[in-house]
């Protein structure tokens, strides 16, 4: 179990996927489907769009799986890959032909029948998480990007600085920057809609 409590891959199932076998493979896409539909979704806000740049990421991957390093963590190597497969779409035409907002309510867990909430807190939380939306749709793609690589994923600066081919101070002081942009964004619309 790694210290951010998801579980390690083991060295050998890493070396049959490197091998393409079919089983490992399966097991492989099986254990990062969620981590990175979630990233995915929370990055663009839209869940359809979501669920095909997941499966874009892993088809890219199926392509390349024999750069995957057994020795390694495969994470960052996994969220490299998605990394890229969302910024060829944030290139693309249709992307800016089309303005897409966040929607992390469409995204974020919601409590079971046997977590009830109290209304009067379920209407606090909603509207915290408005705030959080509206806030983080206003920030660049490569501030929302970085954030939640960091803060969702809980991926190292050294890990993102790979990804993104930054050192991981660099990757630390964007990181600091763009919660900064996060802050001030969200202070700004909570008084927006206390003002309202």
């Amino acid at each position: 179990m790694s210290k951010d409590g998801r579980t390690a891959m083991d060295e050998r199932l890493l070396q049959a996927v490197a091998a393409r076998d079919e089983a490992a493979l399966d097991q492989f896409f099986t254990h990062f489907f969620d981590r990175v539909y979630g990233y995915v979704a929370r990055l663009l806000g839209d869940p359809t769009l979501a669920e095909d740049l997941t499966q874009e990421s892993f088809l890219r991957m199926h392509r390349a799986i024999d750069r995957l390093d057994p020795n390694r963590d495969p994470a960052p190597w996994v969220f490299t890959v998605v990394a890229n497969t969302v910024r060829d779409h944030w290139r693309s035409k249709h992307h800016r032909a089309s303005s897409s907002q966040v929607d992390l309510e469409q995204v974020s867990p919601t409590a079971t029948d046997d977590e009830a909430v109290a209304p009067d807190q379920e209407l606090e939380d909603k509207e915290v998480l408005d705030a959080i939306q509206e806030a983080l749709a206003g920030l660049s793609e490569s501030d929302r990007e970085v954030i939640l690589l960091a803060d969702y994923e809980r991926l190292t600066s050294a890990q993102i600085g790979e990804m993104l081919d930054a050192t991981p101070e660099a990757i630390r002081q964007r990181h600091s920057r763009a919660l900064d942009r996060l802050g001030r964004a969200y202070r700004t619309e909570v008084g927006r809609r206390r003002g309202a």
